[in-house]
């Protein structure tokens, strides 16, 4: 990424420390669906994302196998799934961190964005690389704001 302006520099993160309900606050104030998780020095541990988040509500037969499983057997309602949200919220977000799909570097060029983002990536790291601090985030709307920019 020879261009800066592609990535946001000013991103909302979280420490490994706090727990699921501060990230859950986070997801919904900053409108997004995942969240890089970083170590005292801004290293980048990993992501928070809310689809792994949502596969703790699932029973593990859900989770096994291809395709859209049929869960008729199973009947939690939405009060039962709030009672098992509650019960992981003061859990700490390093319990759910994954190491991100793709990481970028301020040098990657733009068209590996392009792809990135083309085959389903959210939002990807943008990580320093010689001191592997987080420095921004991409995503498909940073991107798209960037292509629609004047100038090069």
């Amino acid at each position: 990424m020879s261009d800066k302006a592609i990535y946001n520099a000013t991103f909302p993160s979280l420490r490994g420390s706090e727990t699921v309900a501060d990230a859950i606050r986070r997801m919904l104030d900053d409108r997004v669906s995942d969240l890089p998780v970083l170590d005292a020095s801004g290293k980048l541990l990993g992501m928070f994302r809310l689809d792994r988040l949502y596969a703790t509500l699932l029973p593990k037969a859900a989770l096994i196998g291809y395709g859209v499983p049929d869960l008729a057997f199973v009947s939690d309602t939405l009060g039962q799934l709030r009672e098992k949200m509650r019960e992981i919220e003061d859990l700490a977000v390093r319990d759910f961190v994954v190491k991100p799909a793709h990481v970028v570097h301020p040098d990657t060029p733009p068209l590996e964005l392009v792809l990135l983002l083309h085959q389903g990536i959210n939002n990807v790291p943008v990580v320093d690389r010689d001191t592997g601090r987080l420095v921004g985030m991409v995503s498909a709307r940073d991107l798209l704001t960037a292509l629609r920019s004047e100038g090069d």
